[in-house]
């Protein structure tokens, strides 16, 4: 016999606390988006001082084009 229990996958927060944990993780990936950007300019910038050459297909690649 398999027996099975019942899991309740929900756990209640008050509406505020919702919103304030929303705006948290708004932040955070404001955040992790302005890294990206930070990283991406100071590799261009090695790549410049290293007088690499990148390729139109990657940079459009990059810019999501």
């Amino acid at each position: 016999m398999n027996r099975t229990a019942s899991v309740k996958n929900k756990v209640s927060i008050p509406k505020s606390e919702y919103l304030r944990l929303k705006k948290v993780d708004e932040r955070f990936r404001d955040f992790f988006s302005y890294m990206e950007n930070v990283i991406d300019v100071r590799e261009a910038r090695k790549q410049i001082a290293q007088k690499r050459v990148v390729s139109q297909e990657k940079l459009f690649k990059r810019l999501g084009l």
